[in-house]
């Protein structure tokens, strides 16, 4: 006999729900994490009996789309309050919503640098752990298609990494050799 919805839902959420907040606290800012996991998971209750067996790459994939809402959301209230502010007093204060990396290395360097979708493939397979396959059911497409886009992400990866390389060694010295200095 099989589990019950309940049973089911709660086994998901148990093997699952660590990488689901890993992958929101990758695409969405602090304070809209919790809100994109139980979005994520309401609609894996909704939708249960569409949830594959393994159903880390589909939560992903809602999660992507649940990320996305959440970002456009905290656009728009951005414009808005932009808007409000200049038409109060005539200016507008810069509210970066998106918290930058502290880390000045060339490879996170070349990672911010990289459009919006090339990063989200590459951490897709690199940090949330996903296999070609399921990567590219979280992300909606075909595996051929994946393939593709996975083989250009990489290459402008490897030529921004090596321009963000190129870039810090001119600003290190060259280290001292023999003699006095």
């Amino acid at each position: 006999m099989g589990d019950s919805p309940d049973e089911r839902f709660d086994r998901l959420w148990a093997d699952h729900a660590a990488a689901v907040v890993r992958y929101a606290r990758s695409r969405v800012l602090p304070d809209d994490v919790e809100d994109v996991v139980a979005d994520t998971f309401t609609v894996a209750w909704r939708r249960l009996d569409e949830v594959p067996e393994f159903g880390l790459p589909w939560l992903l994939g809602v999660a992507r789309g649940v990320a996305a809402n959440a970002r456009r959301s905290r656009r728009r209230q951005g414009a808005l309050h932009d808007r409000l502010v200049s038409l109060a007093d005539g200016t507008v204060e810069d509210d970066d919503a998106w918290p930058s990396l502290d880390d000045d290395s060339s490879t996170l360097a070349a990672l911010r640098a990289l459009s919006e979708a090339d990063r989200e493939l590459l951490t897709l397979l690199a940090w949330h752990g996903l296999t070609q396959d399921e990567a590219a059911q979280a992300l909606g497409c075909s595996r051929g298609a994946l393939k593709v886009r996975l083989h250009r992400a990489r290459r402008r990866f490897a030529q921004l990494a090596g321009a963000a390389r190129d870039i810090d060694q001119d600003r290190t010295p060259a280290p001292h050799r023999g003699g006095t200095p």
